[in-house]
């Protein structure tokens, strides 16, 4: 019997409206991540200060599984709507009163906390209302829409952020994003009569910790993302401070990613719905080494341009296989408490890496923190590698039975 959820008018409906969704989001989270932390250091921000920015997506990661536990007992479309709406509302009237850098960087973390305080719910409810033939395909053309208002948001607001207040920049941002997020509530998703029951946070950590192959898959995260992100938190420092590039430069570097992102979106999308989600995640992985050797060896602005394209290919699969490799991965009924162990999870590293960039800085040059990152997520990657290589439960269990 087919899934009402995957009757295909319902599904080109809630597609429609994701695409629309996306296309606020994409406008607004552009501009927040390519020039926050940039107009924070221009302000007189500290290293502490950009940490304190680009940690602030992992610290709403951290905070997450509390967040799936409170709110699990929700209808995960009103979840999912709620936060998005919810947390735009708040950014929008923090940031016009956020008068220093610190402020400016509190405020980021607040929007983070309640934005991503649904990733548990948003996980679920794309394994509900896309099927798995198309999941992937179908969530790389949504951030095909993303990454389009991307280019254009970045554009604008490279050319208005040092003409008017950038807090000024940041609310039109905002306040464009909130009807988007808004027209989520329209989704149409059919769950489960009884909401899943809730299970002790100690229950769940110790049955995703006896599964050795997604264990593994988290070890490899937690060593490549703690590099990758020790790196990205010292990437601003060095445009501003290094490579002294200007405002509409950052929004090129935007521009450029968002439009590699158009084509690979869609690419990756593919390949993973036709292949294996895990080699795909390996491939971007080691494409992803890359940019913290382009920022090394950048003789100037102009170089970096390459680097942006990576940055979309690696963004873009990233993204999409950090949904489906939890959809392959979690046993039946369990996506959501896979979801939050690895957004927990990402929370830990995302919070303590920039911290631990920042407190580098204070010791060492910025191009040493960028080694030190880049040695880490090579040690990743090969963990990743082995996780690749060995053969999954179900293909053991198939061979047996053949045997």
């Amino acid at each position: 019997m087919t899934d009402p959820n995957w009757l295909p008018s319902r599904v080109r409906r809630n597609f429609r409206i994701d695409l629309f969704s996306a296309l606020g989001a994409g406008a607004f989270v552009s501009v927040l991540i390519a020039f926050m932390p940039v107009v924070v250091r221009r302000m007189g921000g500290s290293t502490t200060d950009v940490a304190i920015v680009v940690a602030a997506p992992f610290i709403g990661n951290l905070l997450s599984p509390i967040s799936a536990y409170l709110l699990a007992h929700l209808p995960i479309v009103r979840v999912v709507a709620g936060a998005a709406s919810l947390s735009r509302f708040v950014f929008l009237i923090a940031v016009l009163l956020a008068a220093t850098p610190f402020m400016l960087a509190l405020t980021s973390v607040a929007f983070w906390i309640i934005t991503v305080s649904n990733i548990a719910a948003y996980t679920a409810l794309m394994q509900g209302i896309y099927p798995d033939r198309e999941r992937a395909s179908a969530m790389g053309n949504v951030r095909v829409g993303a990454s389009v208002a991307g280019i254009g948001s970045a554009a604008l607001a490279g050319s208005f952020i040092g003409v008017v207040p950038a807090q000024w920049v940041f609310a039109a941002a905002a306040l464009i994003a909130l009807p988007c997020a808004l027209a989520f509530f329209a989704i149409r998703y059919d769950g489960p009569a009884a909401p899943p029951a809730r299970r002790p946070a100690l229950e769940i950590a110790r049955d995703v910790w006896a599964d050795r192959r997604y264990r593994k898959l988290l070890l490899a995260f937690a060593i490549f993302g703690t590099g990758n992100l020790m790196n990205f938190a010292v990437f601003p420092i060095m445009l501003v401070d290094h490579f002294d590039a200007s405002n509409a430069f950052v929004g090129t570097l935007a521009i450029v990613q968002s439009a590699t992102q158009i084509v690979a979106y869609p690419v990756v999308g593919r390949l993973i719905d036709r292949g294996s989600t895990l080699r795909q995640t390996l491939i971007a992985t080691l494409l992803t080494i890359l940019v913290p050797i382009g920022y090394l060896v950048a003789p100037g602005t102009w170089a970096l341009l390459p680097v942006a394209v990576i940055i979309g290919v690696g963004v873009s699969s990233g993204e999409l296989t950090g949904f489906t490799n939890i959809v392959h991965m979690a046993p039946h009924g369990r996506i959501g408490e896979y979801a939050a162990a690895n957004a927990f999870l990402l929370g830990v590293r995302g919070t303590a890496a920039p911290f631990l960039a920042a407190a580098l800085l204070g010791m060492v040059p910025p191009q040493v923190v960028l080694v030190l990152g880049t040695l880490l997520m090579t040690t990743g990657a090969l963990v990743l590698a082995q996780l690749v290589r060995a053969p999954s439960a179900r293909a053991v269990e198939v061979v047996a039975a053949e045997a």
